[in-house]
C-alpha cells in the first residue's frame, strides 16, 4: 500500500517457497514421491483449515487480501533471500527467478576457536559431533542409546547434552559431553556429524564439507534429512527405529565414502566462495540504490 521495497528471508528449507513439482514444506517426502506430495497436502490442508479460516478473517478485517488454504505468507515482488545452499536446491516445475530470489549459502557465523579435549581413549581416531539442538537435548533416552553404540566404535565423540548434563552419571572414555559448543568451530574440526536437521546444523555441515547423519524430529528437519540422503551428502535415519549395526554402518559409510566426500568438497567450495553475508549486503545496497 505504501509502495515500499520489502524483502522476505527464508531461513528454513527451500521448499518453504512452494512448487507443484517439489515436496511440500515440512513433509519429508522424497523428491519424486508424487503420492506422498498429494497425501501430505491433503492432510495438511484439512488439519490447518480451521486455523487458516480464522487467519483469513483477520486479514479481511484489516482490509488485506486472503491467502489460499495452507498459505500464511507470500513471496516479495522485490527480493527473497534464501539461507539454503543453492547446490541442494530442488528441481522445480517453475524455476525461481534470480531477479527476485537469491541463495545466501547458509551465512555461517564465525565462532571462537574450539580446542578439542583430550579423551581417555581413541585420541587418534575420527571425531564425531552429536547435537540435536536445545530442544532435542531433552531426548536423553536417544542420546544415551547413541552413547552406548558409539562407545563400541573406534571413534571419539563430542555430545551436546544441553541443560541435562546431570542426567549422565558416567560417560564412556571415548566420549566428552558439554551443555553447549561453539558449533561452527566444532563442526569444522569434526569428521562426521549427527544432528536433528535444523537449518543451521544442515548448512554448517555442508559449508565445512562434513558428512551428516540426520535424525529429524520436527519442522524442516524432515525435509533436510531426506534431501541430505537424496543428494548424497549424508544419511537419514529414524530417531528410534534403528539398530546399532545400522548406525555403525552409516557412520563408517560417511567416513569412507570417497564419492560422498568429493561431493561435499564441491558443495563446500561453492558455499564458501559466495560468502552469504557479503552477498546479502550487496543485494540490499543494489535495491536501495
Amino acid at each position: 500500500e505504501n509502495n515500499k521495497f520489502w524483502i522476505r528471508i527464508i531461513s528454513c528449507s527451500e521448499n518453504e517457497i512452494s512448487d507443484p513439482g517439489i515436496p511440500p514444506h515440512l513433509s519429508g517426502c522424497g523428491e519424486n514421491d508424487r503420492k506422498c506430495f498429494e497425501a501430505y497436502r491433503n492432510h495438511f490442508n484439512a488439519v490447518i483449515k480451521p486455523i487458516h479460516e480464522r487467519f483469513n478473517d483477520f486479514l479481511e478485517e484489516c482490509g488485506e487480501l486472503t491467502y489460499p488454504v495452507g498459505e500464511f505468507f507470500e513471496t516479495s515482488p522485490n527480493m527473497n533471500l534464501l539461507l539454503y545452499p543453492e547446490p541442494m536446491k530442488f528441481k522445480r516445475r517453475n524455476p525461481l527467478d534470480p531477479r527476485c530470489f537469491q541463495y545466501l549459502e547458509g551465512c555461517v557465523r564465525e565462532e571462537n576457536d574450539y580446542e578439542v579435549p583430550v579423551f581417555q581413549s581413541c585420541n587418534s581416531e575420527p571425531l564425531l559431533y552429536v547435537s540435536f539442538g536445545s530442544l532435542g537435548s531433552g531426548d536423553t533416552i536417544l542420546l544415551k542409546r547413541l552413547m552406548e553404540a558409539v562407545e563400541k566404535m573406534p571413534i571419539r565423540a563430542l555430545f551436546n547434552v544441553g541443560d541435562y548434563e546431570s542426567e549422565y552419571d558416567s560417560v564412556p572414555d571415548n566420549i566428552s559431553i558439554a551443555s553447549w559448543y561453539p558449533q561452527p568451530s566444532v563442526i569444522s574440526q569434526s569428521d562426521v556429524v549427527i544432528h536433528h536437521g535444523g537449518n543451521n546444523s544442515f548448512t554448517e555441515c555442508l559449508y565445512f564439507g562434513k558428512p551428516a547423519l540426520i535424525m529429524p524430529y520436527v519442522w524442516d528437519g524432515h525435509d533436510n534429512a531426506k534431501r541430505i540422503a537424496e543428494t548424497g551428502h549424508g544419511c537419514h535415519m529414524h530417531r528410534t527405529n534403528w539398530t546399532e549395526k545400522e548406525l555403525t554402518n552409516c557412520i563408517n559409510q560417511m567416513l569412507n565414502d570417497k564419492s560422498m566426500q568429493l561431493r561435499l568438497d564441491e558443495t563446500s567450495r561453492h558455499m564458501q566462495s559466495q560468502h552469504g553475508p557479503t552477498k546479502a549486503a550487496k543485494i540490499l545496497n543494489e535495491l536501495l540504490s
